[in-house]
This record gives C-alpha cells, sequence and structure tokens, in this order.
C-alpha cells in the first residue's frame, strides 16, 4: 500500500459532503430601528414629545414622521447602542439561520401581548391601555415600537417598487430582529419587571397575520398572549373613511390618491388581489373594504396563528364592554388599580345605504362559514 510521504499539512484537502457555502449580506438599520434607539439614547424626542397620538379614534391623515437627524457617530458608541447593535446583528443571524432557541433565550424574560386585528376594530385602544397598564403614556412609546408599522411584513418576497420589484422579504426578516430586539431593550429600561420575573410588551401587529405561524414557532407556547380584535365591516368602513375626511362625494374608493394609512393599506390588499388601480377607482368605498376586510380574516385562518394550542388565541368582538373588559383583566392580573379609560362607541347603521348592510351581513356569513369549514369559530358580529 502506497504511503503519501507530504506532511499532514500539506496533504490535499479531504472533500466535504454537502458542502458548506457561505453568503455575506449587508443590511441598514431601519429609521423605525435608529429613531427609537436615539430617543432611549436621550438624543431624539420628537416621536415621543406627547404632541402625537396615536390612538386617537378621529384623525388617521397620512403624515410623513420627522427625519432623523444627523446623529453622527458618537450615537453609535454609546453602551446601549453598542449593545443594541450587537444583539441585533446576533439577532438576525440566529433568524437567518434557524436557531430559533437562541432567539427564544434572548427573550425568555419578555412576555408579548400581540393585539391582531383589521383597522378600527378596538386595537389601538387595547394597545394603549394595556401600556397604561405597566405605567407608561402611549403618546411618549412611538407609533413604530407600539403600532403597526414596524416591523414591515408582508407574505410576499418581492413587493412592487415602481415599475421594478423590490426584494422585500430580507429587509422584513431584519425588521423582525430589530423589533425584538429594541423591544427587548426599551421595555427593561422604560417600565418594571412584573412579579412573575416577565417584562409585558404590549404591541398592535394586525401584519402578524402574514407571518402567524413562523412568530408562534420562534416565540414558542406560552412567550405572547393573541388578541385578536373583530369589527363588523360596515361600522369598519364607515369608521375608516370618517378618519380619514368623510366618504368621498361619488361613494367610490379614492385609489388614485388614498388619504390615510388605512386606505392605503386597503388599496394594497386589493392590488394583490388582482384588481387594477382602475378596477378599484370604480368600486364603491363600502365594497372595497369589504373585501380587504374578508381577505383580511380569510388569510387569519390559515396564517398558523392556531398552531399549537388555540386557546392562547382570545376573540374580542368589538364592542365597550368587551373592550373594557379585556383591559380591566389585564389590570388586575398585573396589580395595577388605574380603571380601564372609557372606550365610546357611536351607533353608525343609521348613515348607511341599507343594500352595503346586508352585503356587509353577507361578508361575515361568508367568512363564518369558511372558518366553520375549517373547524374554527369565528365570532357573530354587530353593526356598532
Amino acid at each position: 500500500m502506497a504511503v503519501d510521504p507530504r506532511p499532514q499539512t500539506e496533504k490535499a484537502a479531504q472533500p466535504v459532503w454537502p458542502p458548506t457555502l457561505s453568503i455575506h449580506l449587508r443590511f441598514r438599520p431601519s429609521v423605525a430601528f435608529l429613531g427609537i434607539l436615539a430617543e432611549m439614547n436621550a438624543q431624539f424626542s420628537d416621536w415621543t414629545d406627547g404632541s402625537y397620538d396615536w390612538a386617537d379614534q378621529t384623525v388617521d391623515f397620512l403624515h410623513s414622521k420627522k427625519p432623523l437627524p444627523d446623529f453622527g457617530e458618537a450615537f453609535l458608541r454609546t453602551p446601549l447602542s453598542q449593545r443594541a447593535l450587537r444583539d441585533l446583528l446576533q439577532l438576525a443571524i440566529a433568524l437567518l439561520s434557524g436557531e430559533y432557541l437562541a432567539v427564544r433565550n434572548y427573550l425568555q424574560h419578555s412576555h408579548f401581548v400581540l393585539v391582531i386585528g383589521y383597522p378600527r376594530s378596538g386595537g389601538s385602544y387595547l394597545t394603549k391601555e394595556l401600556l397604561r397598564t405597566i405605567g407608561l403614556d402611549h403618546t411618549r412609546v412611538s407609533e413604530a415600537l407600539a403600532h403597526d408599522g414596524f416591523p414591515q411584513m408582508r407574505d410576499h418576497w418581492y413587493i412592487p417598487n415602481g415599475p421594478q420589484p423590490y426584494f422585500h422579504l430580507q429587509d422584513a426578516v431584519f425588521q423582525v430582529a430589530e423589533f425584538l430586539v429594541i423591544a427587548h431593550l426599551y421595555y427593561r429600561h422604560k417600565s418594571v419587571c412584573q412579579p412573575n420575573g416577565t417584562w409585558l410588551i404590549p404591541k398592535k401587529m394586525h401584519k402578524l397575520v402574514y407571518w402567524a405561524g413562523s412568530f408562534k414557532m420562534l416565540l414558542g407556547k406560552g412567550a405572547a398572549d393573541y388578541l385578536v380584535t373583530v369589527r363588523h365591516p360596515v361600522p369598519t368602513a364607515v369608521s375608516i373613511y370618517e378618519k380619514s375626511g368623510g366618504l368621498p362625494s361619488d361613494g367610490l374608493f379614492p385609489a388614485a390618491k388614498p388619504r390615510s394609512a388605512i386606505e392605503l393599506w386597503v388599496r394594497d390588499d386589493l392590488v394583490w388581489i388582482g384588481y387594477s388601480l382602475d378596477e378599484i377607482a370604480r368600486m364603491k368605498y363600502f365594497r372595497a373594504v369589504e373585501i380587504s376586510w374578508t381577505a383580511f380574516y380569510t388569510r387569519m385562518a390559515s396564517s398558523g396563528l392556531f398552531l399549537g394550542d388555540r386557546d392562547e388565541i382570545r376573540f374580542i368582538p368589538y364592542g365597550r364592554e368587551a373592550l373594557e373588559g379585556v383591559v380591566n383583566q389585564y389590570r388586575t392580573h398585573y396589580g395595577s388599580q388605574r380603571p380601564a379609560e372609557s372606550f365610546f362607541i357611536h351607533d353608525k347603521s343609521g348613515t348607511v345605504p341599507p343594500e352595503c348592510l346586508i352585503e356587509g351581513d353577507a361578508a361575515v356569513a361568508s367568512v363564518r362559514a369558511l372558518w366553520r369549514s375549517l373547524g374554527l369559530v369565528f365570532p357573530s358580529l354587530s353593526w356598532s
């Protein structure tokens, strides 16, 4: 038998199978992440000075956040920023490589309360009151951290960006890592640890419907409460147009120029379903919202939200008793003596053409039938 006389270090490397390949990814931290981190460093207060109420029940016109100033290198060298960036890199790598146990270990003392539901179904009220439960003024907590816009999740790898597709998946994964890190750090700095050794993290997150199963597997059982708010699509539509400046004079959906973040979201929903902008522009306002609403709760049924223990999911039909009741239960559980702020409801059925009410009831019935066919129960809804 021939023996290779070369030293071991000079011998040809043995082939490895299957091969291991390395890739390099670069990303730029999002404006939301940097803005929240700057506020925590006491270098930026424009989003949390109390002048903007993201839970306001009457106004939601599209507005541009004040651009972040150039904080300079010193901002990134603070101990807090260094920790945040280090944690972000480690968590992003864990997410991309499937090391879910590393994520769970990082979040082991965090308990999320995720409020999920179609817009104008009481989610902002719940989130605001949950923040007050742990002693925080919601106007001092940035919209990016507490509300829907961040992290930006969709169930599509690519999204439209003018005439070209934009690779959204990478940004979405990094934004999830950003949210988990900044929420982990923020609530440890701004709130107190609960008697059970956890920090409560309220978050309005209706976009969770796109990644629900993945999120549940990532966090693990018992790491979050899932509060699903539900409201009849007809008063939902009325509430959306009231918050956006009123029903357009022609009764059609303003596809060319959505006036609020919610109207923009409705339009995007219809585009993904396959409607052209011209078709949406010719669509009755109530019909547009009804289709978007139906798509949202249809998607929810098979989103993975019910993965594992279905009892983790709590449905909250729109109504004063139900919403205030949930808040008071959390106050009692976490030792807060503060009563729930009153939730005001105005009957909107009298302002709606009868045919719209009939179509709305039909939409609810269709969603209930679909859920029933899957062995799920969709709650009964009134027109309030």
